[in-house]
């Protein structure tokens, strides 16, 4: 897979051979150009008229800004902080504006490199780094005979019968191992009031196990859970839903399909689904995919799901996915299909839940990717994030996932496939509990993950499975267990706190095991349960 994606200049010198020793700052002050900009050395060297993107700062996202103004506070300091970019783009000739975005903080530019010198936006204060409208893809199939580790053929086929009744439709290997059956059964959801937002290569809407948010074009909203984006980000007026290959219905028939094929398909079949065309075919541009995740979170979805990436580190995707997050947008990403020892960003950002591929027997494939990310190797300074981490976070079902495609289904490989698996099980989590952040979200995820005991002694373990196989009902348990509210028994009736003292949550299993969860301290626990006990 050759991917135009850039590589940073690690801050080298920046030469001042520029027509002006100046440009204007935000209130009339003459500035310099700061040599720890950020350009990309194909840009420095490149001829004619060329596409960059100019990134400028960006605001941290107070904790006291509640998820539903982040999206504003964010597009409001974009708007502040580009205005004397743009003001001088437009007064100078040879720059040409093209889009302009605010979950990432960045104008895209023509910019006639005859005319202008790409050195000139290192002397805006705010510019923090300049680089190519890159190009992300979808993760490159694996082979036909792909094997998980040496033993499972990953391979693919076809039906495109869509017309498949079942009076008892069973869920597919996939769901069963995710445990999403469980969830729908103890807690009573699948999905209902949780928006998933699909970036990919479009969708079948005809399509009987698929529905859009609305697509119906007498509904006052449409076209609602549908969009396209133009390679510099902007959205196309008039498009209606379709998918430009197979790619992008086959991820979301397994997040939210039905059962017309005659089994059950989908993780959460009541979410209500969204889908961005962010690439034409296979490919997409940086620009394309930042103007999907902010119409996503513009349509308050609650879960952005990517199986596209570049192979490698890309800061440029940083920003984007850490500013979904604090939106309240959980986004999950595909870690890769070229195997061990790489990883895809945004998949691989640490803000990102990055999935990678196992077979129905919990094995890792051998095409899926994983390995460990020193905090040292990106450019951006990153704090928060932990010294070193893994990608995969967690791993999904992906090996013969039967799914939509255009006209019928489709068995397909891959961390593409894996990929809408736990976009469906952030789904139903939030689902169960409306309140729950992005870090909720994953810490229940990955706090119940599981590595199956055959492959817990391999030294690849860690970096194959991140925290383990994704288990849609303990994640569950643990999310309510956390969260100390009341919740649905098995029997579907809510259960109560313990006391009034703790106001502690009650949690029943199958097996009549019961969590009692308090918080620190020390307690007495005395008999008030409705079932007999043996002791005095």
């Amino acid at each position: 897979m050759t991917l135009s994606a850039p590589v940073l200049a690690s801050g080298g010198a920046l030469a001042g051979g520029v027509g002006a020793s100046s440009v204007d700052g935000h209130a009339g002050n003459e500035t310099t150009a700061d040599e720890s900009i950020r350009i990309d050395d194909s840009l420095e060297s490149s001829d004619g008229t060329v596409e960059i993107v100019v990134r400028l700062e960006e605001p941290a996202v107070p904790d006291a800004v509640p998820t539903d103004d982040a999206d504003a506070h964010l597009a409001d300091h974009a708007e502040e902080s580009q205005e004397p970019l743009l003001d001088y783009a437009d007064r100078t000739a040879g720059i040409s504006v093209e889009t302009e975005f605010w979950v990432a903080n960045a104008v895209l530019l023509t910019v006639d490199t005859e005319r202008v010198d790409l050195e000139t936006f290192a002397r805006f204060p705010a510019v923090e780094a300049v680089h190519e409208n890159f190009e992300l893809s979808i993760p490159e199939r694996p082979p036909s005979n792909a094997t998980a580790l040496g033993a499972t053929n990953g391979g693919e086929s076809t039906t495109t019968d869509v017309t498949t009744t079942a009076t008892d439709p069973q869920p597919t290997a996939g769901l069963e191992l995710l445990n999403a059956p469980a969830v729908w059964e103890e807690y009573g959801t699948r999905g209902e009031g949780v928006r998933v937002a699909v970036l990919d290569t479009g969708i079948d809407a005809t399509h009987p196990d698929l529905d859009l948010y609305t697509d119906d074009p007498s509904d006052p909203t449409y076209p609602g859970g549908w969009a396209e984006f133009d390679g510099n980000g902007n959205r196309i007026e008039g498009s209606t839903p379709y998918d430009s290959g197979t790619h992008g219905t086959h991820v979301s028939g397994t997040i939210a399909g039905g059962t017309a094929s005659g089994a059950r398909i989908g993780v959460a079949p009541e979410a209500e689904l969204l889908h961005g065309l962010v690439l034409r075919e296979t490919s997409g541009s940086f620009a394309q995919i930042v103007a999907g995740m902010e119409w996503a979170l513009a349509s308050e979805a609650d879960v952005i799901s990517m199986s596209l990436g570049s192979n490698g580190r890309h800061d440029a995707l940083i920003d984007p996915v850490r500013n979904a997050r604090d939106s309240g947008a959980v986004v999950v990403a595909a870690v890769g299909n070229e195997g061990v020892e790489t990883s895809n960003s945004p998949g691989n950002v640490y803000d990102a839940v990055s999935v990678g591929a196992v077979d129905e027997s919990g094995v890792v494939p051998a095409f899926s990717d994983g390995e460990r990310i020193n905090r040292s190797e990106w450019q951006t300074s990153l704090q928060s994030w932990p010294s070193s981490y893994t990608a995969p976070d967690v791993v999904a079902p992906g090996v013969r996932v039967t799914s939509t495609v255009p006209g019928g289904y489709q068995s397909l490989p891959g961390t593409s496939m894996a990929t809408p698996h736990v976009s469906g099980a952030v789904a139903l989590l939030r689902s169960i509990d409306p309140t729950a952040t992005p870090d909720d979200l994953k810490d229940a995820l990955y706090g119940t993950a599981w590595i199956p005991e055959t492959a817990q002694a391999r030294s690849e373990t860690e970096i194959r499975y991140g925290h383990g196989i994704v288990d849609a009902e303990t994640a569950a348990d643990a999310l309510v267990a956390s969260d100390r509210r009341p919740v649905r028994t098995t029997a579907g009736e809510s259960a109560e706190t313990p006391t009034d003292e703790t106001s502690a949550g009650l949690v029943t299993h199958f097996g009549g095991v019961v969590i009692v969860v308090v918080t620190v301290g020390l307690w007495t626990l005395r008999s008030g349960f409705s079932f007999p006990r043996d002791d005095p």
